[in-house]
């Protein structure tokens, strides 16, 4: 089944939210990156590993979409799309959950004592507001994720 692609435009609901995850995952890093201790916080260094590893894929597939890669390859490119979407979708929003939960949680189990970011990141804020743009993208990628979907559904694949 052949169907009529899009040109591509910058200010397209797609391009949009390329734009978003490429934010988000780029201030995750930022943040991460500026943090002393993020090797020693497990939680930390999947975080930006993920986000890392997701920022090429929103460049690569922006990319794509520019240049109208879905002609070229019509069966493969909109299939791998929608499965690394998902795939950095469930990554990001679970490594924020972590991540979120690491600043949440103290050695001894005293409120007052220092929280895991707080030890190694030397600030709780930092692990906070990572795990909020990790969730932010994760957002971002689940609407990208329902676009995808519905131009996968559109294909026979046999």
């Amino acid at each position: 089944m052949h169907y009529s692609i899009p040109s591509f435009s910058f200010q397209s609901y797609k391009s949009v939210l390329r734009y978003c995850e490429m934010g988000c995952a780029f201030m995750v890093w930022t943040i991460l990156y500026g943090a002393e201790g993020r090797q020693e916080l497990a939680e930390a260094h999947y975080l930006m590993v993920i986000c890392t590893c997701c920022l090429m894929f929103c460049g690569g597939a922006l990319m794509a979409d520019m240049y109208n890669i879905q002609i070229q390859y019509p069966d493969l490119w909109p299939l791998t799309e929608f499965a690394l979407e998902v795939t950095f979708m469930t990554l990001s929003f679970f490594a924020a959950v972590t991540m979120a939960s690491a600043c949440r949680w103290t050695y001894n189990g005293d409120e007052n004592d220092e929280s895991f970011c707080q030890h190694f990141l030397h600030s709780s804020a930092k692990g906070n507001i990572s795990a909020m743009f990790g969730f932010f993208l994760s957002l971002a990628l689940l609407s990208s994720v329902n676009l995808s979907y519905k131009r996968v559904r559109k294909y026979q694949y046999s």
